[in-house]
């Protein structure tokens, strides 16, 4: 602490009997945190609704979207908090600050696994999982019809010479699976 802040401690009445006076004296006389500025002003974030009545309709929703923007709000509420408590070098405002962002921080969590959960059990979201089993199932349906296509149109498309057309036909097949196999490795 400097000089100047003591005298001035003093000058409002702060003992110099002993530390512990003095320490009691500034916790019971610390500045109190002002109530002037909005701690809750609308987000910018566009996760969240850009227009101020839908937003405070989303922060009214009793569902797991709903509570997610509110504990989301919440803990950037409280980080700002612990933002304004270090600016004003305030400990105990730092340290009870601190603890309340930890509890929205993990409020957050909770928020954000529960709704995690309730769009999976409603089809909203799919595990990658499912997503892969599906696409097995219908692609593996779609390979097998092309890797019989050239067997069985071959008659058909050229009666005369069917082993020319299954030829043609296989060289086009080849094809699309040279696609398929190119389009999978820009997902790897």
């Amino acid at each position: 602490m400097d000089k100047g802040l003591i005298s001035r401690m003093v000058k409002n009445g702060m003992p110099l009997t002993s530390e512990a006076d003095a320490s009691r004296w500034r916790l019971l006389n610390q500045k109190k945190p002002s109530r002037v500025q909005p701690i809750l002003k609308p987000s910018t974030n566009s996760s969240e609704p850009s227009d101020l009545s839908d937003f405070a309709e989303s922060l009214k929703q009793e569902t797991t979207n709903g509570r997610l923007i509110r504990a989301r709000r919440a803990e950037l509420v409280a980080y700002s908090l612990v933002a304004r408590a270090s600016r004003d070098g305030n400990p105990v405002a730092m340290r009870a600050a601190i603890q309340g962002w930890g509890e929205a921080k993990k409020r957050v969590s909770e928020a954000e696994i529960e709704h995690a959960q309730f769009e999976e059990l409603t089809k909203a979201t799919m595990r990658t999982s499912e997503v892969q089993e599906i696409y097995t199932k219908f692609l593996g349906q779609i390979r097998s019809l092309l890797d019989a296509l050239p067997a069985s149109l071959a008659t058909r498309a050229n009666p005369s010479d069917p082993e020319c057309a299954k030829t043609a036909i296989q060289e086009g097949v080849d094809q699309i699976f040279i696609a398929i196999q190119k389009a999978q490795e820009g997902f790897k």
